[in-house]
C-alpha cells in the first residue's frame, strides 16, 4: 500500500509540473498583460504541420491564437491537449490552436503524425524550430520546462502564458481566450 501511495504522490507531482528541456538562461517578461504591459510582440514563426502544410503565425492575425510547446514523452503535455482541443472546437474559426513539438525539431516525422492521430488532435501540429523555442521559452518565460502555452491576441502580442499544466489551468485558458475575443 505504501508503494502505491508513494507512486501516486510522485505521479501527481510530475503531472502538475512539467517536463524539463534545455535551459535557455534568458530572463522572462511579465506573466499577464496589464494596462501598463500590453504584452510582448509574438515571434512570427513558420512551421510545417504533420500533413505537409506550411503555417505562419502572422497568417492568423485578427484571431486569438493559443500556442503550446510540448513533447510527446511529457505526461503534463498530453494531459493539456484535450483542453486545447476543446477550446479549438468551441470557438471555431475565431481561435486557432497550434501545437509545436520540441522533440521533433525540424520537419514533422511519421512518429509525430501517429502521436497526433492517437491523441485525437485536430488543430495544426508540427515541429518547433530552435528559433521559435528560443523566442518563446527563452525570451518570454526564461524557463526550460514543457508544456509552455502562450495566448496571443488579435494584434499578435503574447498576453498570457503558463508553464506546466494542472487541471485548474483549463478555466484560466478559457477566461483569457474569452477576454481576448471581446477586444
Amino acid at each position: 500500500m505504501r508503494k502505491l501511495l508513494a507512486a501516486a504522490l510522485v505521479f501527481s507531482l510530475f503531472a502538475v509540473s512539467g517536463c524539463q528541456k534545455e535551459s535557455t538562461g534568458v530572463k522572462p517578461v511579465e506573466k499577464t498583460a496589464t494596462a501598463e504591459n500590453s504584452g510582448v510582440k509574438a515571434y512570427d514563426f513558420t512551421f510545417t504541420d504533420i500533413n505537409g502544410k506550411k503555417h505562419k503565425l502572422s497568417d492568423y492575425r485578427g484571431k486569438v491564437v493559443v500556442v503550446q510547446f510540448f513533447g510527446t514523452y511529457c505526461p503534463p503535455c498530453k494531459a493539456e491537449m484535450p483542453a486545447l482541443e476543446e477550446i479549438y472546437k468551441k470557438h471555431g474559426g475565431k481561435v486557432v490552436v497550434i501545437g509545436l513539438s520540441v522533440d521533433y525539431i525540424g520537419l514533422p516525422s511519421e512518429k509525430l503524425k501517429g502521436f497526433v492521430e492517437e491523441m485525437g488532435i485536430t488543430y495544426p501540429v508540427g515541429s518547433s524550430t530552435e528559433k521559435a523555442w528560443e523566442e518563446y521559452a527563452g525570451r518570454i518565460t526564461g524557463l526550460d520546462s514543457i508544456p509552455q502555452t502562450f495566448i496571443i491576441d488579435k494584434e499578435g502580442r503574447v498576453r498570457y502564458y503558463e508553464v506546466g499544466f494542472t487541471p485548474s489551468y483549463i478555466a484560466l485558458f478559457e477566461k483569457a481566450v474569452e477576454e481576448l475575443l471581446k477586444e
